[in-house]
């Protein structure tokens, strides 16, 4: 039961106060109000402050009739820094001529605003916005352009600053040739690209307080303390600027610019890149760079930190660190039980179109459960703002909330997100692939935390086989091309239906012989239906929400249950979850080097993707399938991996384990009949695996194994080796696939068993994949729309510093022209993980298949995919093959699934990733499999492969529809792929 605060100890703790029973009472009533839509939130989170403010004042009171001593805090109600925004859209198409000039590049030639044109139109909104101009003011003008073709491609240039840039053309001139560069990829023809449209927004915005910075602090705190950096905060009731001026030595005078009033000569301006709240030290603010040398000079360098309408100064930047040699051992797995309220959504939406290719998702309905079963739902055009209001009044059960959508990274985070963002007071994310892996959003009145989180990320499947296979509720389906407006909703069909889809092929008169596309049909259920569509949409949306909940649910237990896995609060893919075990399963000695970044410099080189062997070709004749058991498992298992502390070498060890820069020269001067095409190289940036005479490259010693066995001379120029070798992964691996080997044939209840399934997913889910996750990377922000790209296209450079690293200067694009934008800061992060160990399991892997296949003399591989190979009946013994194949870990396997006797008596290959085959199943029948990357499965035929094949020359062209993720909302276009023999 909670207490009234005039009955608690004097505390000027937030943390207890908000545990009073006023406390509570005040945000359950205020967070109800707010969900009928009576108050805002900004309004919730004043009420708060002033009931805090209130009973501080009452703790401070107490505290002085007893003599001690209190601390006085400051609490300012955030005032708009943002004081006017305009933006719009120009189309080139409505531009007079001596607006535009024209650009060629490549045989192209396109349309291109005047940097004229641009000064004019800022001056244009400037005048609209009828804002009188003071000194405090700063004035955010950006544009950006919109490229687009005939067929797939789609662009937009970065934004560039437009006020008081004089190299304005000079920017927008390589934007637009960086953009075309992409183009030849996917247009047919150069002529059909053009700038569509010209994207204006200026932001105008006022120097206000602190209180923009952090929502409460110490009146007396004048200095805050960073891990490598003090921050002077100009935290007093004058004006920022003016106290920032002379704290540096400086006259304050209205009339003078800032610059005009310091007496230091040269002016670093810094920015974070999230917020002030998540600021730890220098890497974490974007900064000018010194022209000359980096030093740590504060005196004679003015610093300043500009963000959100107030400024402050770096008085001091502490000695860096020199990085130690960092190692990664075991470790405890965390089983700290999470406290946090989980929530489960799921959004649906209709198309709507907005012209010829392009459409928008209409979120229509959207259903959410929590604690028991009960499931709820909005419904409408404002059914994602009244999700937002009731997920944030759940601040009533818990302050932690966890938010579940399957697939969300990709879909319902994007829809919700734009919502979510404007009511917090800040937040993060982890954008990949313009996916959302995670999110945290911070309501600092409301003391709450939201994270988003994807099952999808962990399981790896759809829901509808997720549900199969942890046996819960079945996923049901439902016909989405059914809504096509809001009217649809409540139409009440006599017979409901199911979509099929037939695939339709059109001849064409020019080079691309057919263009396929879908085409849908209903086929009606004999039942008689009284339903709306809404209704039906209801069922199949909230069965979804509980089939999702029961996985999510069933899946933590077993990981728990069974490999002792607890899912922290910030575990958010499947690998970081396998990485957690892999390192729990390390013994004690086995310490991995963590690559600082000079070494990872040399080592990165011998990191190879996936090998693919195609041998173009109608082949009518026997083929044998066969692929290795857990191929990376495996090389993990069976095979010594280095460990310890790396070392240079002069000379090649052969009973180490290193990495090595090496010459390669073949013994013979033309490809010998037995080559296996499994020593890699990179050409011009891409993978080769053909023979090849001589060759300088970067390799693991099992490539150089390799490469001895097919006839290679190597010779050392430089290289590292590691201290000790074993089999280290050998806990791990025997962990997991024993737990998978004992539950595939088990008697469990379940079927099937979805223990089994917990290990495959564990198993395949590669901690080992973290191990060469790139920790040179792309990071994308979301933020506010021109504050930060305004301040950073100012700076002087075009690299920028973070921390004591020089980087260049980040990207800013727009997401949807009124309040966000996309930030990209691509940065050069020091490795996280022994890189060096996934090299050696990428490597190893190799090996294995290589050892493997080489038992075999004279075997005609005439098409390989990472673990698996198609192999020519006709040379090789079938006999002897068969034997050596078995289910064993590392093992070759030839089943060929629901096939009456495991051989292929047809295949098509056109090239890596494209091929189908022909097999009789068990029941007689003549079976297909197709596969073309990037084309749905289900619009690909046999004789499409057939029509390639039979000449060059012969083009296909695929149309449908994709998803484009923008992070703050989902949009759809219809694109035409086109194909052709490779």
């Amino acid at each position: 039961m909670s207490q009234s605060y005039k009955e608690i100890p004097i505390t000027n703790s937030e943390k207890i106060i908000k545990t009073t029973k006023e406390y509570i009472e005040l945000k359950h009533e205020l967070l109800d109000r707010f969900g009928e839509g009576e108050i805002s939130l900004d309004k919730v989170g004043d009420e708060l402050q002033n009931l805090l403010k209130r009973i501080k004042n009452y703790m401070r009171n107490k505290r002085r009739k007893e003599n001690t001593g209190f601390k006085e805090h400051i609490s300012r109600i955030q005032k708009q820094y943002v004081l006017a925004k305009e933006g719009y859209i120009t189309y080139m198409d409505d531009l007079n001529e001596n607006e535009y000039y024209y650009l060629e590049y490549n045989s192209i030639k396109i349309k291109v605003p005047t940097s004229e044109y641009l000064y004019k139109e800022h001056d244009k909104i400037i005048n609209n916005i009828g804002i009188l101009m003071k000194t405090n003011y700063n004035i955010y003008s950006l544009v950006s352009l919109e490229i687009s073709g005939s067929t797939i491609f789609h662009s937009y240039t970065r934004k560039c600053r437009v006020q008081g840039n004089d190299e304005l053309e000079k920017q927008i001139k390589e934007e637009v040739i960086q953009n075309l560069k992409k183009a030849p990829n996917y247009e047919e023809s150069a002529a059909s690209l053009k700038i569509n449209s010209i994207s204006h927004t200026v932001t105008i915005a006022e120097w206000r307080g602190i209180s923009l910075w952090f929502n409460d602090i110490n009146i007396k705190t004048k200095f805050r303390k960073y891990k490598d950096f003090t921050l002077f905060l100009a935290n007093g009731p004058e004006n920022c600027v003016k106290q920032c001026v002379e704290f540096l030595g400086g006259k304050w005078d209205e009339n003078k610019t800032f610059e005009d009033m310091i007496p230091q000569k040269e002016i670093l301006y810094y920015v974070p890149y999230i917020s002030m709240n998540y600021v730890k030290e220098l890497k974490d603010l974007i900064g000018e760079t010194e022209e000359n040398v980096i030093t740590d000079d504060c005196k004679n360098i003015a610093r300043i930190v500009k963000y959100n309408g107030h400024m402050g100064v770096i008085s001091e930047i502490h000695e860096f660190k020199v990085r130690k040699v960092k190692l990664q051992t075991s470790r405890r797995i965390n089983i700290q039980k999470s406290n946090t309220l989980e929530v489960f959504m799921d959004i649906e939406s209709f198309t709507e179109k907005i012209d010829e290719k392009n459409s928008k998702q209409i979120p229509y309905l959207i259903c959410w459960c929590y604690n028991n079963n009960k499931v709820e739902r909005s419904v409408g055009e404002n059914c994602i703002e009244d999700f937002v209001s009731s997920l944030i009044r759940l601040n009533k059960i818990k302050n932690d909330i966890t938010l579940y959508a399957w697939y969300g990274s990709g879909y319902d985070f994007q829809h919700i997100l734009p919502s979510l963002k404007r009511k917090c007071d800040h937040s993060r994310f982890i954008v990949k692939n313009s996916s959302i892996v995670y999110g945290e959003l911070i309501f600092k009145k409301l003391d709450l935390k939201i994270r988003l989180k994807d099952p999808y990320l962990f399981i790896l499947t759809s829901l509808d086989k997720a549900s199969k296979a942890f046996n819960v509720l079945n996923k049901g389906s439902f016909p989405h091309s059914l809504i096509k407006d809001w009217n649809d909703l409540n139409k009440v069909l006599p017979n409901w239906i199911s979509v099929q889809r037939k695939i339709v092929e059109h001849k064409t008169d020019n080079k691309i012989g057919y263009i396929i596309k879908r085409e849908e049909t209903y086929k009606y259920e004999n039942v008689i239906n009284n339903k709306s569509i809404l209704e039906k949409a209801i069922e199949y949306c909230e069965v979804d929400v509980l089939a999702m909940k029961q996985v999510w649910n069933k899946f933590g237990v077993l990981m728990e249950q069974y490999l002792n896995l607890k899912i922290g609060d910030y575990i958010f893919t499947l690998s970081q979850l396998s990485m957690s075990l892999l390192e729990a399963t390390l013994k004690s000695n086995h310490e991995l080097e963590v690559p600082s970044k000079e070494l990872y410099e040399l080592i990165k080189e011998s990191i190879y993707g996936g090998r693919v062997i195609a041998k173009n070709g109608i082949y009518n004749e026997d083929i044998i399938y066969a692929d290795v058991v857990s191929l990376y498992p495996s090389a993990m298992r069976l095979l010594e991996h280095g460990y310890g502390k790396s070392e240079e070498v002069s000379e090649i060890n052969w009973n180490r384990m290193g990495i090595y820069k090496v010459k390669l020269t073949h013994k013979e001067n033309e490809e010998p009949y037995s080559y296996l095409n499994f020593v890699p190289r990179r050409l011009d940036g891409k993978l080769k695996w053909g023979w090849f005479k001589e060759h300088i490259g970067t390799y693991h010693t099992y490539d150089l194994l390799i490469a001895k066995e097919e006839g290679y001379k190597i010779e050392l120029i430089k290289g590292i080796e590691y201290k000790s070798k074993g089999y280290i992964f050998n806990n791990y691996i025997d962990k997991l696939y024993s737990l998978k080997d004992e539950h595939s044939k088990c008697e469990c209840k379940e079927k099937p068993c979805p223990i089994r399934m917990i290990a495959k997913i564990a198993l395949n889910g590669g901690g080992y994949g973290k191990f060469v996750q790139r920790p040179i990377d792309k990071d994308i922000y979301i933020v506010t729309r021109d504050i930060l790209a305004g301040e950073i296209e100012k700076m002087k450079s075009d690299k920028v510093k973070l921390g004591n690293q020089i980087i260049d200067k980040p990207i800013f694009y727009n997401l949807d022209g009124e309040e966000f934008d996309k930030m990209i800061i691509e940065k050069d992060e020091d490795p996280v993980y022994a890189t060096e160990e996934g090299i050696s399991i990428l490597s190893g892997s190799r090996y294995r298949l290589f050892n493997l296949c080489k038992k075999f003399k004279g075997l005609d591989v005439i098409y390989s995919d990472t673990d698996s190979v198609f192999i020519r009946k006709c040379t090789i013994n079938h006999e002897k093959f068969k034997e050596e194949c078995n289910t064993n870990l590392g093992s070759l396997d030839d089943t060929l699934e629901n096939s009456k006797n495991g051989i292929i008596h047809r295949m098509l290959i056109g090239g890596p990733k494209m091929y189908a085959y022909e097999f009789i199943d068990k029941n007689d029948k003549n079976q297909i499999k197709l596969y073309c990357k990037g084309i749905p499965k289900d619009m690909l035929t046999l004789e499409q492969i057939e029509y390639i094949l039979e000449n060059k020359d012969n083009n296909l062209a695929y149309e449908f529809e994709i998803l484009k993720r923008r992070l703050i909302g989902i949009n759809s276009m219809n694109i035409i792929k086109n194909i052709k023999e490779t």
